[in-house]
């Protein structure tokens, strides 16, 4: 399929170079894909999809066939980006396609990127030629899609050799055991029909039939996740690495970067996706980690009560102002704010040295 059917299709492009973003774009057009919309980061892409229009590519915010992102972006990375596509109830389409560019691959970025659910990933630089294959590819292709306890994207055994991993999902006929029809009820499988075959094939989109998407979505709907889903694996590491930090001062340091490069991720991400309470007790808990590692014997505590504001804030998912938990924790977070204050070591000069 080539320019006659790309130029049918809408694409976001979503990176923090705005070089970048506009080489994209152009490369785009220049393939022949009829509308490409350009964002700086995640949040701003989710703003962006949460107003787009499935029906109608004339709309003010057309519908997205398929999101290229960059994965390391700030403030809302790639991750979160698919996290919140592939898993929140704001999505307008949980089964877009979505592609994760980047400069830096890895194995590591690579499991990751599968692990939230993107349909491909690929490096940069790349050439006209290579970007053409990788958008025809991903809007002609049309993967069944696999809902299981710790994952929901495209089948990933699609390019295997057909070994079943346990972890990602138990299912003996993939393509015939819907969503909660057999043993797990959180366990199934979405294999949709091909709209994007009839919008490359120039069919007009309030003219499909998107009604077994709509009953897919409304089949999801009972296991919505948000940003308090996401991280509750980097607050039970933050959790870990204080405590290893705490009980083996040799690997202190080591520790406290790790939890340093959370917290601020934390910091940026969560008040963006509706958690300005976990923002904050990240805030303080990246200061304090900046904090002279000889005062750890007094700080320890006051990031044991940050850590614990955060387990607090996920565990009872306490988004916005967060009502009377929400009142409880801002004066907890006051009070860990004035102690650590108090802590900062006065600068003091003797014979032209500071102390």
């Amino acid at each position: 399929m080539g320019g006659q059917g790309l130029k049918h299709c809408s694409v976001l492009v979503v990176g923090d170079s705005a070089p970048a973003r506009t080489l994209v774009a152009t490369t785009l057009h220049d393939i022949g894909v009829g509308i490409v919309n350009t964002v700086p980061h995640g949040a701003a892409a989710i703003n962006h999809l949460e107003h787009s229009q499935l029906s109608s590519i004339n709309g003010p915010t057309p519908p997205v066939d398929l999101i290229i992102s960059e994965w390391d972006m700030q403030p809302v990375s790639g991750a979160m980006l698919t996290n919140w596509v592939r898993r929140s109830a704001q999505s307008p389409d949980r089964f877009t396609r979505t592609v994760i560019m980047s400069g830096a691959l890895d194995l590591e970025k690579v499991e990751d990127a599968r692990g939230v659910g993107v349909n491909a990933v690929f490096a940069k630089p790349f050439t006209v030629a290579s970007l053409e294959k990788h958008v025809t590819t991903m809007l002609n292709d049309n993967p069944a899609f696999f809902k299981t306890p710790s994952y929901f994207g495209p089948d990933r055994r699609r390019r295997t050799s057909g070994a079943v991993l346990e972890q990602r999902r138990k299912i003996a006929h993939p393509h015939q055991e819907v969503l909660g029809g057999g043993e797990d009820v959180n366990v199934g499988c979405f294999d949709q029909p091909h709209y994007l075959k009839k919008v490359l094939a120039g069919e007009k989109r309030p003219l499909i039939d998107y009604s077994p998407r709509f009953a897919a979505h409304q089949t999801l709907a009972p296991f919505s996740e948000d940003y308090a889903d996401w991280v509750k694996g980097d607050v039970s590491v933050l959790r870990l690495a204080l405590r290893m930090a705490n009980e083996l001062p040799d690997m202190r340091a080591r520790n406290l970067a790790v939890m340093h490069g959370i917290a601020m991720r934390l910091e940026r991400e969560a008040a963006h996706l509706g958690y300005p309470l976990a923002a904050a007790f990240a805030h303080t808990l990246k200061n304090i980690l900046e904090a002279d590692q000889r005062l750890w014997r007094s700080t320890v505590g006051i990031c044991n009560t940050a850590v614990h504001g955060l387990e607090a804030v996920v565990r009872g998912r306490v988004s916005g102002e967060g009502g009377a938990t929400g009142i409880a924790l801002h004066k907890s977070l006051a009070e860990m704010n004035g102690k650590f204050s108090l802590l900062k070591p006065k600068r003091t000069y003797r014979q032209g040295v500071t102390f």
